[in-house]
């Protein structure tokens, strides 16, 4: 891990991978840090829903 990042990012589930790649859609070029518990670095999951 980094030890100085623009942003940190606290969640790495659905909200978490979503805001960093917002960011990099709205041209922030700076270092993003995503903490997360999970072993496994963030990936594209589905958003859940309580209709399913």
């Amino acid at each position: 891990m980094a030890e100085r990042a623009d942003v940190v990012i606290v969640g790495a589930g659905h909200g978490g991978a979503q805001c960093a790649i917002a960011l990099r859609q709205n041209g922030f070029e700076g270092t993003i840090t995503v903490i997360g518990r999970e072993p496994e670095h963030p990936y594209e999951r589905p958003p859940l829903s309580k209709e399913y």
